[in-house]
């Protein structure tokens, strides 16, 4: 997928995507201090501090992110965007050690997983292999394989076992991102499913669409 398509499926799948056609441009999230360390300050053009928006703005389809050409989104360009200087015909497509990286930390990967992870923590009515299932449907477009679910199983369990250990850091790892979390459900559980769904999120099929 294009890295607009990247984002925007991980923000469709998790119930995050803000879908209003139109209006300006807005600022997702960006690791911090870059902006800064590249603008020229005040006397430059433009802003000199990046500040992400807020609220439903945040999660708007790619199409809308805010581009500056010296200092632009670098997780697209970690996925190939072009960098809107000229025209390109057909994208470059790379596979590298830091596209791994960006889906593995990116906050906005990140939030996602913790928003939909909590979702299926909260629908008591189902097993945690159906939400597990739900999970891998929602993302990949398909039913999980036996031999999936069961490593998905696993490794939801182990998950589970090392913040039953350490319940402070299950709350911790539940911080990401400004979309508000499930106080009511149990953080070693949400923490647990979120891990999960991040690993689906990683999954060569949540990127590259036959």
């Amino acid at each position: 997928l294009n890295s607009e398509m990247i984002r925007d499926n991980v923000l469709f799948s998790s119930g995050l995507l803000h879908t209003e056609l139109g209006g300006p441009s807005v600022k997702p999230y960006q690791p911090e201090g870059l902006w800064e360390a590249i603008s020229v300050g005040q006397k430059g053009r433009g802003e000199p501090v990046y500040i992400p928006d807020r609220g439903e703005k945040l999660y708007r389809r790619s199409l809308y992110t805010y581009w500056r050409k010296t200092i632009p989104p670098p997780s697209m360009l970690i996925f190939d965007a072009p960098m809107k200087e000229f025209c390109e015909v057909r994208r470059v497509r790379t596979s590298t050690p830091l596209q791994a990286l960006n889906l593995l930390n990116d906050p906005q990967l990140l939030e996602a997983a913790r928003v939909l992870g909590s979702k299926l923590v909260e629908d008591h009515s189902l097993p945690v292999e159906e939400k597990i299932s739900l999970a891998f449907r929602k993302i990949i477009s398909r039913r999980p394989k036996d031999h999936e679910i069961e490593i998905l199983l696993k490794g939801y369990q182990e998950e589970y076992d090392r913040f039953s250990a350490s319940p402070a850091e299950a709350k911790k790892f539940l911080q990401v991102g400004a979309y508000p979390q499930y106080d009511k459900l149990d953080p070693i559980e949400c923490a647990a499913m979120m891990h999960v769904v991040s690993m689906i999120y990683n999954l060569d099929e949540a990127i590259s669409k036959s």
